[in-house]
């Protein structure tokens, strides 16, 4: 039952023609999945990434736009991420609205993506989260009108709580210590790279000893775009739908259909 919740073996990467990240500030996409990353670099799988935002606000932006740019245009020659895509938007101000839904959908459609990584929902960030929520909305909108593509959710300050996908990364650990090694100036504020090297040490817990490092996904597929209600699903709802709940699911807590959700999701889009 246990291998229903959270996978038992890892694998080398998540298949794809071609992988868009967006990451909603400088470092995300290295912290998130620089492993995956550099699997697709030794697989000769091509890569892009967007950075939403300017990653200017505060201490994190003490150092500048310009510094953290440059620390991602080092990180991404590490994990051979061909092209790296800079929108600027307000740090911290990050916005669900129809133009960066637009933006984000026109940016899947030209660089023919048919997998697309970004941070997931549970983040604390509100950044990273209406980061997730743009991803979703667009992906869901280009999935119903028969653009063919998955979602690929990656932890960064918040463990994903549902995953189905862990990767071995452990081959890719330098590489991706190195990219981290990259972004000094949020190094200087926290250890950041010894977070996330805890990170995907923890997640090698149910892969056995022979994998040191591994990074956790939540992949949500066609099905799941145009299903979307399932996406907010509580968990013991999920369980019992998917046969592994150990708990009747009292009446109370029986799927209701939030107004927000209807708002959220257009399904005439």
């Amino acid at each position: 039952m246990e291998a229903g919740l959270i996978p038992y073996t890892a694998q080398p990467f998540i298949p794809c023609q071609k992988a868009l990240v967006f990451a909603p500030h400088p470092d995300d996409e290295t912290f998130g999945c620089g492993g995956l990353l550099a699997a697709y670099k030794k697989n000769g799988i091509p890569t892009e990434a967007i950075i939403l935002t300017s990653g200017d606000h505060g201490e994190h932006g003490s150092s500048g736009t310009d510094v953290r740019e440059s620390e991602s245009q080092c990180a991404a020659k590490i994990l051979g991420i061909g092209e790296l895509h800079f929108w600027r938007e307000p740090d911290r101000h990050l916005n669900f609205c129809e133009r960066l839904i637009d933006k984000v959908s026109s940016a899947i459609k030209s660089t023919k993506s048919d997998l697309v990584l970004c941070p997931s929902l549970y983040e604390v960030h509100p950044d990273h989260r209406a980061c997730a929520w743009l991803i979703l909305e667009a992906a869901r909108r280009l999935s119903v009108n028969g653009y063919s593509l998955s979602v690929a959710m990656y932890e960064i300050g918040t463990p994903l709580t549902r995953l189905s996908h862990l990767v071995d990364i452990s081959e890719h650990a330098q590489s991706k210590d190195s990219a981290m090694a990259c972004y000094q100036s949020q190094l200087q504020l926290q250890s950041y790279d010894d977070h996330i090297r805890s990170l995907n040490r923890y997640r090698s817990y149910t892969l056995g000893e022979q994998v040191k490092f591994a990074e956790a996904y939540w992949l949500i597929d066609e099905q799941d775009l145009r299903e979307s209600e399932n996406l907010l699903e509580a968990e013991l709802l999920r369980q019992d739908r998917l046969g592994l709940s150990t708990t009747p699911v009292p009446d109370a807590f029986q799927p209701r259909k939030a107004n927000f959700l209807q708002k959220l999701f257009r399904q005439d889009s």
